[in-house]
């Protein structure tokens, strides 16, 4: 998934909520790139940046996460927690499944190793 794919998805997520859109809109690439630390740090125990020349920054809406494809829609899970997680009590509880998926996903990955370790042995996860 492209950054402008992943916009999309959450925007399709949290049900193309347009009164909102000005409140999170602005704050959307930075909720992505938070999703986008933690996932590059669960597979490769490093944290992405500028100057690294394995995991740089997501800088374009054309950008696409260097993590496994099957990865990519938990950044989108976690950018919609954030989402929900600014709004109203209701809008919260919604939101609780997405970051319970992104969490799902880390737990995933750093108990079967990341990058070195055995992911590739699950069964239900596209190669």
């Amino acid at each position: 998934m492209t950054v402008e794919e992943i916009k999309a998805a959450v925007m399709f997520q949290t049900n193309n909520d347009t009164d909102d859109l000005e409140d999170f809109l602005p704050y959307l690439n930075k909720y992505i790139d938070e999703a986008y630390d933690r996932l590059v740090y669960a597979w490769a125990k490093e944290h992405p940046s500028d100057e690294s020349e394995d995991w740089p920054l997501l800088a374009g809406d054309t950008d696409e996460p260097l993590t496994p494809e099957w990865t990519h829609r938990g950044l989108v899970d976690w950018a919609t927690w954030l989402v929900y997680r600014n709004g109203n009590p209701q809008k919260q509880n919604r939101g609780y499944a997405y970051r319970e998926a992104f969490e799902s996903l880390l737990n995933r990955i750093t108990s079967e190793g990341g990058q070195n370790g055995r992911v590739k042995n699950f069964f239900n996860i596209p190669r």
